[in-house]
């Protein structure tokens, strides 16, 4: 690759700004105060936006007691904060719409969309079906109702464009653009994936009922979520951390609206798995279970693998075309 490549878009843009190679010194990776902050500095955030939503929750939950249980208002309040406050911390910092790969007529973003989230359904699809004709996963004939598929397709698009619409500009637009500003693009890949990947278990069992919240209770769920990190399932944390690399490479395929392929792909893939799993049980006799974890009994070493493969395949690819 040239050193000083360009980035090409779909209409042929030429981006001013972006590099391939980056100097050798960038090697020292954690040597590097300024690159150790730039890693560090998603955590401390992440962390203050979990404590500033926990804060928030409690006057919050007097009005949504009803359709919200406390521990899901906690979440929903740290995820909003964190995603309102990029688009004034980006303007600061001078992110506009190259920094985040989606740029282009709305139209044409919103067809790329739609195209990634026939791939993204098309690929976890296949996944579901290997693991149903392996028998990892057993059909449960009580719940093949039509009414109930058709429902459940339903809330599958729904859920998987919705996380898909906020995870991606966070993880494949913000933090993955910032990182390309910072540091070279194999690192911007490994740790926007680290990041994505840990935060799937980000997650507590404490469900405390209306009457026993008080004003400290968010706190303690963030703290309990945060100790949760220690028990990561690693086949699951494989998974996600080559999906969010697949992601990434996507993204790298198409410099100018990478994103849009990025939301697409990302909820098709939950569409599938919203829409599936009901109707199919983790088999815990077949020989074969340990390819999914227990995580969610859908993704696991299987997955990972290929997506790996998927990864190599794009590697390929952007080798031979000088992306």
């Amino acid at each position: 690759m040239h050193s000083h490549a360009v980035e090409r878009g779909n209409e042929g843009y030429i981006h001013p700004m972006t590099q391939v190679n980056l100097p050798i010194d960038r090697c020292r990776f954690f040597a590097d105060p300024a690159l150790f902050l730039v890693i560090a500095a998603p955590c401390a955030y992440l962390v203050f936006c979990a404590f500033a939503g926990a804060m928030l929750a409690y006057p919050l939950h007097f009005l949504f007691a009803e359709s919200l249980d406390f521990q899901a208002l906690v979440y929903k309040s740290a995820e909003l904060l964190m995603a309102l406050s990029l688009i004034p911390i980006g303007r600061r910092i001078g992110m506009g719409r190259w920094d985040i790969a989606l740029v282009g007529p709305w139209r044409q973003l919103l067809r790329q969309i739609v195209r990634g989230f026939g791939w993204g359904a098309l690929m976890m699809g296949l996944h579901v079906l290997v693991l149903v004709l392996l028998d990892v996963r057993v059909l449960n004939p009580e719940k093949l109702q039509l009414a109930r598929i058709i429902s459940l397709s339903c809330k599958g698009v729904l859920i998987g464009i919705a996380i898909a619409s906020l995870e991606e500009p966070v993880f494949r637009g913000f933090l993955f653009g910032l990182l390309l500003r910072k540091t070279s693009r194999a690192h911007a890949v490994l740790v926007a994936s680290f990041y994505f990947a840990a935060l799937h278990f980000l997650s507590t069992d404490m469900r405390p009922e209306f009457a026993e919240v008080r004003w400290n209770t968010g706190f303690i769920i963030v703290l309990d979520a945060f100790a949760n990190l220690l028990r990561i399932h690693i086949d699951s944390f494989l998974a996600l951390f080559a999906a969010g690399a697949f992601l990434s490479c996507v993204r790298l395929c198409f410099p100018n609206s990478g994103l849009s392929y990025c939301i697409g792909i990302h909820a098709g893939w939950v569409f599938i798995i919203k829409a599936t799993n009901p109707l199919t049980i983790r088999s815990i006799v077949s020989p074969l279970q340990n390819m999914v974890s227990g995580f969610d009994g859908n993704i696991g070493y299987l997955s990972a693998c290929w997506t790996s493969v998927l990864i190599i395949l794009l590697l390929i690819k952007m080798n031979r075309t000088g992306i």
